[in-house]
């Protein structure tokens, strides 16, 4: 079934467009998983996660479409650490959410298709349903991915305008602007991965953090799925983000991390269990997300 097909139905069925970004940092994980870097080993450490995560998408499952593990955070513990990204994904694929395996692939001909094979095939790791690209090394680079996704109804989202402050530097450069380009490029390659409802499995990468720039983005690419990071910890909220939405609340999701996995250490939440913070800092996300985003509640 084609991606976009499948995030609508999970979105459908929670009742948000709210995604939870997995980016597990020992320091700041709740007791007794807690581990300070340097004070424990990467094996440790990885463990820790594992047990932690566990429980995270138990909780999370039943309340958010989909999940975005973020490669980097995983990958720094080595082989311990990218066992306990598989178990992650394969995890939450268990419990019926969708993975968008967040590792920004880009590369050149072969060694893009390894990537692309890697991540969306399941032939070592298991098959994550969407993954985030870095196009800006032009189209060739971009196909074997767009292949690979055809072939597996997997879905990617494309770097676009990113939520860093400094994206500008060369995302805004030339006339037009090269984030503008990329986009244009992005609705092309859409047309490839279709789906029945109307949007598309080539998605792009907006920041939250740009609510401004939202309507022009959306204009350029009025069929692509939205991945609008930066809610929350950097700084973006839901105000501004009605254009990313149609009329039924498809055409976007809104990950947060920090917000979420973090929100044991809030001082308004002390006092409550980890358990208890996040489900409330998810049902905070859920709220808010309610006022831009006209889907019925679960």
């Amino acid at each position: 079934m084609n991606f976009a097909d499948r995030l609508c139905a999970a979105v459908d069925r929670c009742g948000t467009p709210a995604v939870l970004g997995l980016d597990p940092r020992p320091e700041h994980l709740p007791a007794p998983w807690r581990r300070r870097p340097g004070e424990a080993g990467a094996g440790e450490i990885a463990e820790c996660i594992r047990a932690w995560q566990m429980r995270l998408l138990e909780l999370a499952a039943p309340r958010l479409p989909m999940v975005k593990p973020q490669a980097a955070f995983y990958e720094r513990w080595g082989p311990p650490g990218m066992e306990a990204l598989a178990e992650a994904c394969a995890r939450a694929r268990e419990l019926g959410m969708l993975v968008l395996l967040d590792g920004k692939r880009g590369d050149i001909g072969s060694t893009a298709a390894a990537y692309a094979d890697a991540w969306l095939r399941g032939d070592g790791f298991p098959a994550a349903d969407a993954l985030t690209v870095n196009p800006y090394l032009g189209e060739d680079a971009c196909r074997p991915f767009l292949d690979r996704a055809r072939e597996c109804g997997a879905g990617l989202f494309f770097l676009v305008k990113t939520s860093n402050p400094g994206a500008g530097l060369f995302q805004d450069h030339g006339e037009p602007p090269l984030a503008e380009a990329v986009a244009c490029a992005v609705h092309r390659w859409g047309e490839e991965l279709q789906g029945e409802s109307g949007w598309s499995g080539a998605g792009a990468v907006i920041g939250a953090t740009r609510p401004g720039e939202l309507a022009r983005f959306r204009e350029l690419l009025p069929r692509a799925l939205l991945l609008l990071p930066g809610f929350g910890f950097q700084g973006g909220t839901a105000e501004g983000l009605a254009p990313a939405f149609d009329a039924r609340g498809h055409g976007a999701v809104v990950p947060a991390s920090r917000s979420l996995l973090h929100a044991h250490e809030r001082e308004d939440l002390a006092g409550r269990g980890w358990e208890e913070a996040f489900l409330a800092a998810v049902e905070e996300m859920v709220a808010a997300l309610r006022t831009v985003c006209p889907l019925p509640s679960s």
